[in-house]
């Protein structure tokens, strides 16, 4: 493996974490918006909470898309090393978090009281 083998290994690994960090700040961003949606502290504010709610989970949906797709796009650019796997554990990643995220809000957007 020669240097420039190694660098984009590097990079590679690098564009990896990060999609990994985008699909953790949707999951803490779905997490937080059905706490907020469930657990209203305010009887008078319930109805806001749970827009408020949906919409943070609709936001952890869009930061998986955009993680995805910066992810897609910095692929393209690397050029990985031959012998490198497909990356087809971040695709299954990323699907099941925006997965998991649109059935939140499809479920949050149906029972809001």
């Amino acid at each position: 493996m020669n240097a420039d083998d190694s660098a984009k290994l590097r990079d590679l690994l690098a564009n990896n974490r990060t999609l990994l960090a985008y699909i953790r700040t949707a999951l803490a961003f779905a997490g937080l918006g059905f706490a907020v949606a469930k657990f209203g502290l305010n009887p008078k504010m319930m109805r806001v909470s749970g827009y408020l709610g949906t919409f943070m989970v609709l936001v952890g949906l869009l930061v998986t898309i955009i993680g995805f797709a910066q992810h897609r796009a910095m692929l393209h650019k690397i050029e990985p090393p031959a012998g490198t796997p497909a990356p087809s554990f971040h695709v299954a990643a990323t699907i099941g978090c925006a997965l998991v995220c649109a059935l939140l809000a499809v479920y949050l957007a149906t029972n809001v009281t």
